[in-house]
């Protein structure tokens, strides 16, 4: 197949969410093919200015910045995960990218609510530990928003809103040509993370590199101290805020001596997920439909979580 150029060194690929979903493997794994240039950091979120909790490029001459040091003849990519949930992103970039290639990771959006939590509760921005608790928060955080900070968006918080991935993928068809999209789940990518990788390579105009090895990677953790989580997500908006595109390591220091081995006290339990999956269930039908996909075992009330443990991806 005949590789897509880049438009001087302007990103063409662009896995847009959702979070929690295997995005920072798949990042890293394209990043060393070859033929790609995935910029760091990651998450730019540049095109989602309504829902990013931070923005690593303030203006578009930034944000190009960002694909300098690609080649010529690369591929250029990014993996902000927020521009799915995004009002606005996807059809800001294919504005700037008319031809840009879209890569939807999806997943149960039972274990994706839990697993956010937990993300957020990891890094110091959400103060309540157990999931069953800020679920039931979520109405009265909806009625008595807190201010959105420059590092956090309150609306993060709203589990039910952040795994709508039904809805989401509804109002991305409604913007993005379909074939520009690829839908890939994260049941494949841990039953076969090479047939995903090449799929991607494929979507993207690449050619296969013959990769065999397939690291997991943000391995999900819990944090010893929510203090300390909290101080550690302070201390990075506050460099930003200065101006600092590159903190001193401190950061990464405080949250691996901070990390622990999350619990399985956080999942919902039997009865919770019931509730979540009545919750959810036309929005599993609405996703099924649009991805062709046959969601029928995640509607399921005696469906097993994804394991939360060393294999989130």
């Amino acid at each position: 197949m005949k590789k897509m150029p880049s438009n001087s060194k302007f990103p063409s690929l662009f896995l847009i969410g959702a979070p929690k979903c295997g995005t920072t493997s798949l990042a890293a794994w394209l990043s060393e093919h070859p033929d790609l240039f995935m910029c760091a950091p990651k998450e730019p979120d540049f095109y989602a200015p309504d829902v990013a909790s931070s923005i690593e490029a303030g203006n578009i001459d930034a944000y190009r910045a960002l694909f300098s040091s690609a080649q010529p003849d690369q591929i250029c990519g990014e993996a902000s995960t927020t521009y799915l949930r995004s009002q606005e992103a996807v059809a800001a970039v294919l504005e700037d990218a008319p031809d840009a290639r879209l890569v939807v990771c999806l997943r149960h959006p039972i274990d994706l609510a839990a697993s956010i939590h937990g993300q957020l509760v990891r890094t110091g921005r959400e103060a309540e530990t157990s999931f069953t608790k800020a679920w039931a928060l979520q109405d009265t955080r909806r009625a008595n928003p807190a201010r959105r900070r420059s590092d956090h968006n309150p609306a993060d918080q709203l589990y039910g809103d952040m795994a709508m991935l039904g809805t989401q993928v509804d109002r991305l068809l409604q913007v993005a040509p379909r074939d520009q999209v690829l839908f890939i789940f994260l049941e494949d990518m841990k039953r076969d993370p090479g047939s995903v990788y090449r799929a991607i390579l494929t979507h993207a105009g690449a050619v296969d590199d013959g990769r065999k090895d397939f690291p997991v990677l943000n391995e999900r953790r819990a944090p010893r101290s929510l203090f300390l989580a909290r101080l550690s997500h302070m201390g990075g908006a506050v460099r930003r805020r200065l101006g600092f595109k590159n903190g001193f390591g401190l950061g990464r220091i405080i949250n691996r001596t901070n990390e622990a081995a999350p619990t399985a006290g956080n999942a919902p339990d039997p009865s919770l997920r019931a509730e979540l999956l009545d919750f959810f269930r036309n929005d599993i039908a609405l996703l099924a439909k649009l991805t062709d996909r046959n969601l029928d075992h995640w509607l399921k009330s005696d469906a097993q979580p994804v394991p939360q443990g060393n294999k989130p991806l």
